[in-house]
């Protein structure tokens, strides 16, 4: 039984653990991270929260998408785990304000006038009334930067 626990003792001190770094996003924001050592893969624990873009082996940019939790690990070209990223995913505080009408809620962008925004956890219909508005928006957007391309 000791040569097991001395054996189990001597294999967790020299195996390489990932180092864990926690780092907080805001939501809808990017913040580059530069690597230490360039990355071979890069697997997000819940993408729904956050998610990565890869600029270079080296330089990553990451994205809050929704408020929570979730990591990233980071593995070399050997497969192993170098880096453990805690990420924690805030909503921005300033310029932004939330309105409770009984259980429902609604949140606004305030940067110049209060314009209800999409946020995770607003009121379903309120949500699917703002979605379907900027989906709208963007629909448009792309059809007149199409009806543009054709006309060159």
């Amino acid at each position: 039984m000791r040569r097991i626990l001395i054996a189990a003792a001597i294999f967790a001190a020299t195996t390489q653990v990932a180092a864990a770094e926690q780092l907080w996003l805001t939501m809808d924001q990017v913040r580059p991270f530069k690597l230490e050592n360039p990355a071979k893969s890069i697997v997000v624990g819940n993408p729904a929260i956050a998610d990565v873009t890869i600029q270079d082996n080296a330089n990553i940019l990451l994205f809050g998408k929704a408020p929570g939790l979730t990591n990233i690990y980071i593995f070399d070209e050997n497969g192993e785990a170098v880096k453990n990223l805690v990420i924690r995913v805030r909503t921005p505080s300033s310029d932004m304000m939330t309105v409770h009408r009984g259980v429902a809620r609604t949140t606004y962008n305030c940067t110049t006038n209060c314009e209800a925004t999409v946020t995770v956890g607003d009121d379903q219909a309120q949500f699917g009334i703002v979605s379907s508005q900027v989906q709208n928006k963007y629909s448009q957007a792309n059809s007149l930067s199409q009806d543009g391309d054709s006309n060159n």
